[in-house]
């Protein structure tokens, strides 16, 4: 069967979604720029604090080295004193001494690069984990209405694929509600309008083989869009799933290049 294309219908989708990159570019992307600029700023001067202290850290090596150079003079002395009632002593305790002094050394490099690794670490997290707080609160700020109704549409729009595609998985969940009227936890970032509850119940209705009710509640920090739990399944189609994806993209990415580092 051939694939019949609405292009008045791709066509307007393609501008829908030029506009919305319009908007994101103007009222989002660009205070988000400025977040991470100033961002950047705040990594600069940590990173000029972190160069002040390791000027610190090499002062304090060097007067460490010193003291243990002079330590060991005085040890020298005592040694060269009591060197012909021990001589064999000496050699033990000078080795130990030594050994002693490579190994609290070797601990304090590691330490030193543990922490720098970690205080690294925590404020890439923090910085990903700020511009997505800010991208979603943005985002619901000014996403218009059209945005998140567009996001229910396209979930609902999946179930009914499910109901076609992946028919193994829909017998699965159908077996797992049983005879029961089963209830769908519907996560919405804007209330719903009548009309989209209905929509839904139709939809998971369908899918479920059951008359499905609604339990619908309101959560903002989704920025636009929805989230359902059906028993086991869940389908999320938020802006704040696609962005905590990005986070974990992001975050995955830093990681990979500290290591190649």
């Amino acid at each position: 069967m051939l694939l019949s294309i609405d292009w008045a219908t791709l066509a307007f989708q393609i501008a829908n979604f030029l506009l919305l990159a319009v908007l994101l570019y103007h009222f989002l992307f660009r205070p988000v720029m400025k977040n991470v600029r100033q961002r950047a700023e705040e990594k600069e001067q940590l990173a000029r604090e972190m160069a002040r202290d390791h000027a610190e850290s090499a002062r304090m090596r060097a007067e460490l080295e010193a003291r243990l150079a002079r330590a060991e003079e005085e040890a020298e002395a005592i040694i060269d004193r009591a060197r012909e009632e021990a001589e064999a002593e000496r050699a033990e305790i000078l080795r130990e001494t030594r050994a002693e002094v490579e190994r609290i050394l070797v601990e304090a490099h590691a330490d030193a690069s543990r922490l720098r690794q970690q205080e690294i670490e925590h404020f890439h997290a923090e910085l990903i984990e700020t511009i997505v707080a800010i991208s979603s609160l943005q985002i619901g700020r000014i996403a218009p209405p059209e945005v998140h109704d567009k996001l229910v549409q396209e979930l609902n729009d999946r179930i009914w694929e499910m109901g076609h595609s992946e028919m193994q998985r829909v017998e699965a969940l159908r077996r797992s509600l049983g005879d029961r009227t089963p209830v769908a936890h519907v996560t919405t970032a804007r209330p719903l309008s009548p009309e989209q509850q209905r929509l839904l119940v139709r939809t998971f209705t369908a899918l479920a083989d059951h008359h499905v009710n609604l339990e619908v509640k309101t959560d903002p920090s989704l920025a636009a869009g929805i989230r359902v739990r059906l028993g086991d399944m869940v389908v999320d189609n938020s802006v704040a799933s696609q962005l905590d994806e990005l986070r974990q993209a992001a975050a995955k990415a830093l990681q990979e290049r500290i290591a190649h580092a």
